[in-house]
């Protein structure tokens, strides 16, 4: 009965307020969490990203690329930048025009498979006219044959080298048979290995007929399809014309007295005949004497440097080959 009372007080006393002397938890404890540790993250941990760390990127990692560093996958996406693929400078595969692989070519560029491309005559086009022979041909002498000619010199076949800029002086295999011939008759030239040591010299030294004075440097006086230098325009001219040419010519320095000397003697006859006129004149130890023998190299060359006193290289051996050869046929 008494246990009954004091349950029944002590529920009372709970029902009054006693309850209230028992302490309540502390915040620090609550169910609901403080403002630290909330569901509800803070901005800082918000579950909706902040501008820093957004799902949608920002303008600095966009994942649509910038125009510095734009990929080729999405291209379309950016409205500035054409894609690299797509600009002229790397335009693929139609090539540009400074790299066309058009099998017609320009007519800068036009190749000898279409000449009618090109508003230049090919070189081709000057050789194709073969030298006709001479009506009249001397006699008792080494005597060059046209075709031979051409294959001795084939650059001064047709029109040779002669153009509008250089005509003055010029010939073409056509002249240069003519003189060649009448100076083998003139100066009594009938071995075969002096005449082709005489025809290599001149094409060489006139660059296959091309020039009858001397255009580089310049030089006052010299010229003749052999180059004489001014002492021996001076004296073949005297030979040639003893009553013209004054002796006190021959000391002359002038550029005008030289040249009117050196005019003298570039007629055809007379240029294409000097090289025969030096070698029976100024250099008889080699006429008719067996020193320039017949398809010997090493006689044309020392004839070259120690009778003329003219240098040595391989073009001028190339030149003595190519007309021994033809001569041969």
């Amino acid at each position: 009965m008494k246990v009954a009372v004091a349950f029944t007080v002590l529920s009372a006393l709970v029902q009054t307020g006693f309850a209230k002397c028992i302490p309540s938890p502390t915040p620090d404890y609550s169910v609901a969490p403080s403002s630290d540790y909330s569901v509800a993250p803070s901005s800082d941990y918000s579950a909706v990203p902040s501008s820093d760390y957004s799902v949608a990127p920002s303008s600095d990692y966009s994942a649509v690329p910038s125009s510095d560093y734009a990929t080729e996958p999405a291209p379309s996406s950016s409205d500035d930048v054409e894609p690299a693929s797509s600009s002229n400078e790397y335009t693929a595969p139609a090539p540009s025009s400074d790299y066309t692989t058009a099998p017609a070519p320009s007519s800068d560029y036009a190749t000898s498979s279409a000449p009618e491309t090109s508003d230049v005559a090919p070189e081709t086009s000057d050789t194709e006219a073969e030298t006709t022979e001479p009506t009249t041909t001397p006699s008792g002498v080494y005597q060059i044959t046209a075709s031979q000619l051409d294959a001795a010199v084939p650059a001064g076949k047709g029109s040779g080298k002669c153009t509008a800029d250089n005509s003055d002086g010029c010939a073409n295999n056509e002249q240069a048979l003519v003189a060649l011939n009448n100076a083998a008759q003139k100066y009594g030239v009938t071995e075969r290995g002096e005449v082709v040591a005489m025809i290599a010299l001149m094409a060489f030294e006139s660059g296959s007929w091309q020039y009858n004075v001397n255009e580089f440097p310049g030089r006052a006086g010299q010229g003749t399809k052999a180059m004489f230098m001014y002492p021996f325009i001076y004296k073949y001219a005297k030979a040639l014309y003893p009553d013209k040419v004054q002796d006190a010519w021959e000391s002359a320095t002038d550029d005008l007295t030289m040249n009117n000397v050196r005019a003298m003697v570039l007629g055809d006859d007379d240029s294409f005949g000097s090289a025969f006129w030096y070698l029976t004149t100024q250099a008889p130890e080699y006429h008719n004497t067996g020193k320039l023998k017949d398809g010997d190299l090493a006689s044309f060359k020392e004839y070259c440097t120690s009778a003329v006193g003219a240098g040595w290289d391989d073009d001028r051996q190339k030149g003595w080959e190519a007309v021994n050869s033809a001569l041969s046929a």
